[in-house]
């Protein structure tokens, strides 16, 4: 799968977001692990964790987080395309599996941020 870096829009965070995830194989699942949102697009995030997670298409990650805080977390399913050392953290890249419903959750989301931090 060719990874889409220049979307039309990608927010990169000061301040990296906590968040949890877990992983689902064959219809099981992970303990859930804690991970750290450095960026996000309407179909893509980059995750922090410590963990070595595994890439292979058959595992899918389920990532719960919430872009603004006393809101309703996100919950969503996507797939690991790569992953990159960054100092004691792995980080990962996903492709989120999102409708576009989710999709435009997550741009309101970045929108309110931006206004925020202004």
């Amino acid at each position: 799968m060719k990874i889409k870096r220049n979307e039309s829009f990608r927010y990169q965070f000061t301040e990296p977001i906590t968040g949890e995830f877990y992983l689902v194989k064959e219809g099981r699942r992970t303990p859930a692990g804690l991970m750290k949102i450095h960026n996000i697009s309407p179909s893509g995030i980059a995750i922090a964790t410590p963990l070595k997670l595994p890439l292979t298409r058959s595992t899918s990650i389920v990532v719960e987080f919430s872009l603004l805080s006393g809101t309703e977390p996100l919950k969503l399913t996507g797939r690991i395309l790569h992953e990159k050392m960054v100092a004691a953290q792995r980080l990962y890249g996903l492709h989120l599996e999102t409708t576009k419903e989710e999709q435009q959750q997550i741009i309101e989301a970045i929108k309110q941020i931006v206004r925020q931090t202004q």
